[in-house]
């Protein structure tokens, strides 16, 4: 076969490998779109994962559910969401969790969140927000330090589980600082934010929407946000790293969304335009940041480095504080 015609029958057959993904993608979407969330709903990322389906939905033309799959530190529904075809018709609405701090806390998992994920976009930030009891009477950073100086061991913090991304934040406050504290381990949230408010626990990292109702009302001291420096969405709280003893401390909490790898890659670039589309809308973006979150949508490729970055991150704050959870 000469060389001309061997080209040119070889660059057909690559055309017609390629065709049934270009025809999917300018099909798509003929039918609803799945959007899982692995945890329980109206919690978390919940509304705004709710809120940006609506958004997205609309501009597709086609409705954008969003299916709660609980349990496991979102496992649950990750594996799900891993699992589904990659015909763009599935995709995970994820926190740093299941994304990036369960590989380094479980020895064994169903989906690697590395191979079996194509990043999509990152679609809103949102900072912890590190708070005291009133009970403590802890009302800044250089309270804490002092007291936890003073009393070693002694200053307790809550987290709503061991292995979770408030827990790492309280370890990463800890050595930071070169203080000690002990750690209360709960099951969720909501019991942290009871026993906060009730006086039995010291002290903990919250999500900036869940704190600061209780803030504003006086129930809870704001030492500062997680984030390198202050909040759009609550700008007359400190950061954290504005302290001299946190001298860069940053620690992020998001949501963003990632597609089963290989999803055709028109598929996942047209879900980012319209995500960024929607989340550009100046009234959405308003009702987000009263809620605590900062929309902060980027491309696929500086989502995938995030993560890359976060994992690497945690993975050494986990073995540093050698926190276990999975035997």
């Amino acid at each position: 076969m000469e060389r001309r015609q061997f080209l040119a029958t070889a660059g057909a057959g690559l055309a017609g490998l390629a065709a049934p993904f270009a025809v999917r993608a300018q099909a798509w979407p003929a039918r609803p779109i799945t959007f899982i969330y692995a945890y329980a709903a109206g919690g978390g990322g919940d509304p705004i994962a709710r809120q940006l389906g609506e958004g997205v939905g609309r501009r597709l033309g086609q409705p954008i559910i969003v299916e709660n799959k609980t349990g496991a530190a979102g496992m649950i529904g990750a594996t799900a969401a891993a699992k589904a075809p990659a015909d763009g018709y599935t995709f995970l609405f994820g926190v740093s969790n299941e994304l990036v701090i369960n590989q380094s806390m479980y020895k064994t998992m169903t989906y690697n969140p590395e191979k079996d994920f194509a990043p999509v976009c990152l679609v809103v930030t949102l900072p912890l927000l590190l708070v005291a009891s009133a009970a403590s009477k802890i009302t800044s950073v250089a309270d804490l330090v002092a007291r936890a100086n003073a009393q070693p061991g002694k200053l307790n913090y809550a987290s709503p589980g061991s292995g979770t991304l408030q827990h790492l934040a309280a370890e990463l406050l800890q050595r930071t600082a070169g203080i000690k504290m002990a750690h209360v381990p709960y099951r969720g949230v909501a019991a942290v934010t009871t026993d906060l408010l009730a006086g039995t626990v010291d002290v903990g990292f919250v999500g900036l929407p869940t704190a600061l109702p209780h803030v504003k009302a006086g129930k809870l001291a704001a030492l500062g946000v997680s984030t390198a420096k202050r909040s759009a969405a609550a700008s007359d709280l400190p950061a954290l790293a504005e302290s001299p003893a946190l001298k860069g401390f940053d620690l992020t909490q998001w949501f963003g969304i990632v597609a089963p790898s290989g999803t055709p890659a028109p598929i996942i670039e047209r879900m980012q335009k319209e995500v960024a589309a929607v989340m550009a809308d100046e009234a959405l973006r308003a009702k987000l940041l009263g809620q605590g979150a900062e929309p902060a949508v980027g491309t696929p490729a500086q989502f995938g480095e995030l993560m890359k970055a976060q994992r690497e991150n945690y993975a050494r704050i986990v073995k540093e504080a050698n926190i276990k959870v999975d035997s």
